[in-house]
């Protein structure tokens, strides 16, 4: 039982208002129409009636103490009174027999009311003075299919109750996979975003510079940042698209990047007029998806990074395979210290690298510079 009673539920109030009066009425009518010496119902019986009635208010909040309770005033009414039992008296012990059955906490918290409780039952049906022992047998009976049916309803909540807990917690496991999904896409949609941006203005920058000089230079550029932004942009679309819930839409597919394109990431680093130099260690060989994807967006935007806060500095971009590890390194040789705090960019890579337990560090370098390391170990082969 908790420490704080909760309050009876409205439905049970009004069913305990409705019986007590009906049971009432019924001892008057009983008293006025039926031959007996008294004129009106006793003090005693009208008080057994009330008790009896106001408990079933409580017949879920305290479903161990409500039947007992009724069962042991109706047993000791009769030696009170004349009068037997009313039909509403009997429709109250039924549900507070039904009630035990279905809403007591536990099986073992109920045993000791349960057998108090038949007890009762079967002195109540001994106290009937042209068949004692037939009475008897006939409320246990009845009493069994009572409980029967509380048992019954009893496991059929239960089962139901389990099922909605499942269904809870496979809704919170989708919301949770959601969420996750929309915060990789997320990350996704700033490395793109970040990357393309950044080589957009390193060519307006450089057109702009050789638009008097050279013209046909200067219009390479435009073109370059035509293709970067048109690129980003369909990228951005497609991200996006994957975002909205309620209207899904066809779009088109691309794969995803891979580590042997960083090549080209290189080259069109070097088209906006950036230093980057590319160095490959050990065997390229084919990775698992997920961490071929982070390995690859790991150096895109530890490169981003070195062209928008180290401009007109040369970054070294080294990709090492080794025999458990794939390992990423951006070195910039530009002023070092990003800032006070690290940017989304510096955050996304250390939980790429967490999310498959690898070692991140990013800070500035001994000799001057910013670097970025990573290093994502690989899954050991299936024998």
């Amino acid at each position: 039982m908790s420490a704080v009673l909760r309050a009876p539920s409205r439905s049970d109030v009004a069913l305990s208002s409705v019986l007590t009066t009906l049971s009432v009425a019924e001892l008057f009518t009983t008293y006025a129409f039926e031959r007996t010496t008294a004129s009106g119902p006793a003090s005693v019986h009208l008080a057994v009636v009330g008790f009896v009635g106001a408990s079933l208010t409580w017949r879920r909040v305290l479903p161990l103490l409500v039947a007992p309770f009724v069962f042991a005033l109706l047993a000791f009414q009769p030696l009170v009174v004349v009068q037997p039992n009313t039909y509403g008296e009997v429709l109250i012990s039924i549900i507070a027999l039904y009630s035990l059955a279905v809403y007591a906490p536990s099986w073992r918290s109920a045993t000791v009311p349960g057998f108090a409780t038949a007890v009762l039952a079967v002195l109540l049906g001994l106290q009937d003075p042209q068949d004692p022992f037939g009475e008897a047998v006939t409320v246990v009976v009845f009493g069994s299919v009572v409980v029967l049916a509380g048992v019954v309803v009893r496991r059929s909540r239960g089962r139901a109750d389990e099922m909605q807990r499942q269904r809870d917690v496979a809704d919170q496991r989708a919301r949770e996979i959601a969420a996750t999904e929309r915060a990789r896409i997320a990350r996704e949609l700033h490395d793109v975003v970040a990357h393309g941006m950044s080589v957009v203005i390193l060519q307006a920058r450089g057109g702009r510079r050789k638009l008097e000089q050279d013209p046909r230079t200067a219009r390479g550029a435009f073109d370059a940042i035509e293709g970067v932004a048109t690129n980003c942009l369909d990228e951005m679309r497609r991200l996006l698209g994957i975002l909205r819930e309620n209207q899904p839409v066809a779009l088109p597919l691309s794969p995803q990047p891979k580590l042997h394109e960083l090549e080209g990431l290189v080259e069109q680093a070097r088209a906006s007029g950036a230093t980057v130099d590319l160095v490959v260690e050990g065997e390229p060989r084919e990775l698992a998806p997920a961490i071929e994807l982070s390995a690859y967006r790991i150096a895109q935007e530890a490169l981003t990074n070195a062209l928008k806060h180290a401009p007109g500095s040369t970054a070294h971009l080294r990709l090492r395979y080794e025999a458990d590890a794939v390992a990423i390194e951006v070195v910039d040789d530009g002023p070092g210290m990003r800032g006070d705090h690290p940017g989304h960019g510096l955050i996304g890579m250390r939980e790429r690298v967490e999310l498959f337990g690898g070692a991140f560090d990013a800070g500035t370098e001994p000799g001057g510079g910013f670097g970025v390391r990573a290093r994502l170990p690989l899954p050991e082969p299936a024998t």
